[in-house]
C-alpha cells in the first residue's frame, strides 16, 4: 500500500504544472488574438485553433471570455502585488536594493508578457467582477508598496526628499510602458539594467547617483558581471 501511495503521490503535482504550463500558453495565444482580432472580434473557438485543441478540450480551463480576463488579472495584477509584497517585507535589503529589485520585476513582466499587459490596460472597462475588483485592489497594492520604500528611502538618507506617491506612479509609468515599446525578440536583462539604474539615479541622495552603500555597490557590480559573463 505504501508504495502505491509513494507512486500515485506525484500526478497531482504533475497534473498542476500541466496546467499552469497549458493556462500560461493560453494566456499568450489569446492576448494575441485580443492584439490582432480585437476583445469583442475573438471567439473561444480561434483561441482553441490557436491552441491546437478542441473548443471541448479549452472548457477544462475557460468557460468564456470573461474567465480570460479574470486569469489576466491573476496573472498580470495580483501574483505581481504578492510577490511585491513579500519583497517589500524583506528586512535583509536596503531601500535602494529594493527599489532595483521591485523595477527588475516589474520590467521583467512587461518585457516577457507584454500583449498580456497590454490586453488587461485596454480592457479594464470590460472587466467582470470580482476581476475588477482584484484588479483595482492589486494595482493600489503595487503603488503602496512602492510608494512605502521610496517613503523608506527618504527616511534613511538613501533618496533624495521627494512627494514618494508622484515618485512611485513615474517609475510605475516608466516600467508599464516598456509593454507597449519592446520588440519581439529583445533581451531582457540589458533593458532591466538600464531601468533600474534609472530608477536609482533619479531617486539617489548622491549628486552623481552612485550606489548609497558598499553593499548594493557590490550587488550592481555583480550584477553587471552576470550579464557580460552570459554574453561571452
Amino acid at each position: 500500500m505504501t508504495a502505491q501511495h509513494e507512486g500515485q503521490s506525484p500526478k497531482p503535482a504533475r497534473s498542476t504544472t500541466r496546467r499552469t504550463l497549458v493556462t500560461t500558453e493560453l494566456l499568450d495565444q489569446a492576448t494575441q488574438l485580443f492584439a490582432a482580432k480585437g476583445y469583442e472580434s475573438t471567439s473561444l473557438q480561434d483561441i482553441a485553433d490557436a491552441m491546437c485543441i478542441s473548443r471541448p478540450a479549452l472548457y477544462h480551463y475557460v468557460r468564456s471570455k470573461d474567465d480570460l480576463l479574470a486569469m489576466l488579472v491573476e496573472q498580470v495584477s495580483q501574483n505581481l502585488a504578492d510577490v511585491l509584497a513579500d519583497l517589500a517585507a524583506r528586512a535583509d535589503l536596503s531601500p535602494t536594493q529594493k527599489l532595483r529589485e521591485l523595477t527588475g520585476l516589474l520590467v521583467r513582466q512587461r518585457v516577457q508578457h507584454p500583449a498580456q499587459f497590454r490586453i488587461l490596460d485596454q480592457s479594464e472597462k470590460l472587466l467582470p467582477e470580482p476581476a475588477d475588483t482584484k484588479h483595482v485592489e492589486a494595482k493600489r497594492r503595487v503603488l503602496r508598496e512602492m510608494t512605502a520604500i521610496i517613503d523608506a528611502g527618504v527616511a534613511t538618507g538613501e533618496f533624495i526628499p521627494v512627494p514618494a506617491r508622484t515618485a512611485a506612479l513615474s517609475l510605475l509609468g516608466m516600467c508599464n510602458w516598456v509593454a507597449w515599446w519592446i520588440k519581439p525578440g529583445a533581451e531582457v536583462e540589458p533593458i532591466v539594467a538600464t531601468l533600474t539604474g534609472f530608477a536609482q539615479r533619479m531617486l539617489a541622495s548622491t549628486a552623481d547617483g552612485r550606489p548609497a552603500t558598499p553593499a548594493d555597490a557590490l550587488r550592481e557590480i555583480r550584477t553587471n558581471l552576470d550579464w557580460l559573463e552570459q554574453r561571452m
